[in-house]
Order: C-alpha cells, then structure tokens, then sequence
C-alpha cells in the first residue's frame, strides 16, 4: 500500500502525504470467533509486538528510501513534508496500552504521529495522542470535556469526519461545535475510504458539518483548508493564499463562499491551479 502511495504521488498533481497504519485491527489470526463475534485473543500483544519490532522500523526503510523522502532535502515549500504511523485506539481494536506502545515507538523511530479515538468509546487515547504530540487525532465523537480542553491548549488538529456518521445513519456527530468555541483547531474530512465514508466529496462534509455540527461556513472553509494542511504537517506550505506558499489554487464558480456548505451534490470548481500551472479547467 505504501508503493501505492508512492507511485500516486508520482503520477498525480495532488501532493500525497504518505501515513502507515499498521494498527487498524487484527488479522484472523490473531483473533477468535465467539458466538458469532469477532473477540480479540490474547495473541493480540503478539501483533504488536510484530508492529513494534519489525512493521515500523521497515517502513521506516521505505520512506528513507522513496521519492517522499529526496522531498525533504528539495528547497521547496514542501520540504517539510512528514511520514506518519497511525492507530485506531478503540474497543474491540487496540486499547490504551496497545496504542502507547505503537505511538511511542513510531515516536522513537521518528515518524509524525496520528491517532484515531474515540470513535465508539472513550478509552483515554485522545489524551494519550496529545500528550505524545501527535499532529492530528481523528473521530472524536467521545470525547470528554476534559480532553477538549487538552486539545486546545494543545497544537494538535482535531479531525472530525461528519460523513462516516450519515453513512451509518448515526444520529450523534463529534461536538465541533463545543470543541472550536473551546479553542481547538479543528478540520473537516470526507475520510473516503470504501468502508465507513463512500464519499469523495469536500463540499458534501462541509453540508453535513454546518448542519449537524454547527459549523459556520467560514469556520467549515478554514475546516477544510488551513486546519486540514496543519493536520497533516503542512499548514506552513498549504492550505491558504499567501506569499511564500505553493500556488495551489481552486477557482469556485459561485458567488459567495457560504454557498460551498448551503447547496449540496453539486460541484462549484471551475478550474484548479497547482502549483501555479492550470491542472483542470
């Protein structure tokens, strides 16, 4: 999956910033069946122990070794880009212990940390991520009063993902609301991915977030441009029009910006500019 990555950013104009997530969920064989139920074993410290010891510091070997890697040395305003190892701290997935030890080896090792948690339960990995200076933690939907408060005075993005909620028809949605008045920097994500959030479109999140998480289109426009390149490492290059930054450009075919969250199903691009050359008009 890394090559994969690899060879998009090679053959794409869209600037991908590589993540590996070794801990997502365990293989069949590190788990049991019980009454129809997926139970983790207790082989699952097997599993992290493979993650620890050998998944981490070969991936580690890869970017060291990929096209990601010879970017950073480049005097370009994205030769701060980061490689990021990511877990899903969560029940029936990693717990706590799980969770800190991948992150504070990947730490070790010298990736840029992500975290998703509390999507389902709060097991404390929120606060666990923001402690260990993660650059973004994802979900968020159960977080406690106390870790918002964390987050805030942290210069961690927290990532909600309005779209995985409407795609399981959940009623209840990440409090962004409570989370921006709280100060935190917060992003919007389609968080596309073919199991929990079938959509690729920006402006469909943007919707749902000012809807049912009370997001002004403003804050939602800032969700999904400079939080979002902060939130992967690159709100120094990206993510707003200013002198010095990389020249990427959408040119919106609308008369005003609030229009992006109102109308819905729809798409407003006209043309897009990376990296000041025209790539679709």
């Amino acid at each position: 999956m890394l090559e994969a990555v690899a060879e998009l950013d090679k053959t794409h104009d869209v600037d991908v910033v590589p993540t590996f997530l070794p801990a997502h969920t365990f293989p069949p064989e590190y788990k049991e069946v019980e009454s129809g139920e997926w139970r983790v074993e207790s082989r699952s410290d097997e599993y992290v122990d493979l993650i620890c010891d050998e998944m981490l510091p070969k991936a580690v070997d890869w970017f060291v070794n990929s096209h990601f890697h010879k970017k950073q040395t480049l005097h370009s305003p994205l030769s701060t880009l980061h490689f990021f190892a990511d877990v899903f701290c969560e029940k029936n997935a990693f717990d706590l212990e799980q969770s800190r030890r991948v992150l504070e080896t990947a730490k070790r090792l010298g990736y840029k940390l992500k975290a998703h948690v509390d999507e389902f339960t709060n097991l404390g990995g929120a606060r666990l991520a923001i402690g260990l200076g993660a650059t973004s933690i994802d979900h968020l939907d159960a977080i406690s009063d106390e870790e918002i408060k964390l987050l805030a005075a942290s210069e961690t993005v927290g990532v909600v993902t309005p779209t995985v909620n409407f795609n399981f028809g959940a009623t209840h949605f990440a409090d962004a609301r409570k989370m921006i008045d709280a100060g935190c920097a917060i992003a919007v994500s389609t968080d596309y991915n073919p199991g929990s959030a079938p959509c690729p479109s920006q402006p469909l999140a943007m919707a749902i977030a000012c809807r049912y998480q009370k997001l002004l289109p403003s804050e939602a426009l800032n969700a999904v441009t400079i939080n979002a390149a902060f939130a992967v490492g690159l709100g120094a290059a990206v993510g707003s029009l200013e002198v010095g930054k990389q020249a990427d450009v959408l040119i919106l075919d609308t008369d005003d910006y609030r229009q992006l969250a109102y109308e819905f199903g729809g798409n407003f691009v006209e043309s897009v500019i990376k990296k000041g050359k025209i790539v679709v008009r």
